[in-house]
């Protein structure tokens, strides 16, 4: 019988959690930045950053806090989520998070999902 440090650790073995199966246990926690500019909108360091994180598939990450109104606010460059140019500055971190993904994906497994 093997011991139980020859055993993989949990940590590396998939979860699901309802329709999503993550990989692996590894979270990227939420991390407050300071990176947006006045307007609270996330900049183009923002959509590289979480890109280069949704590298391995099957991870989750969740984004850092953001504010829902100005009133919400008190820091500076913290990124909010009331405009529509905040909202359009995440969607390209979304979208640059999933075509990192595919392009993983599709050398990983070999098709020609990108």
């Amino acid at each position: 019988m093997p011991s139980d440090s020859a055993l993989p650790s949990k940590l590396f073995q998939p979860l699901h959690l309802g329709a999503l199966t993550l990989q692996h246990r590894i979270v990227l926690a939420p991390l407050t930045r300071f990176r947006a500019n006045d307007a609270h909108e996330p900049q183009d360091v923002t959509v590289e950053y979480y890109a280069q994180r949704a590298s391995v598939s099957g991870t989750l990450l969740i984004c850092e806090p953001t504010f829902v109104a100005p009133e919400a606010g008190g820091y500076d460059n913290v990124p909010g989520v009331w405009s529509d140019a905040q909202i359009a500055q995440w969607k390209k971190v979304g979208l640059a998070s999933m075509a990192r993904l595919r392009v993983h994906d599709s050398a990983s497994s070999g098709c020609d999902c990108a």
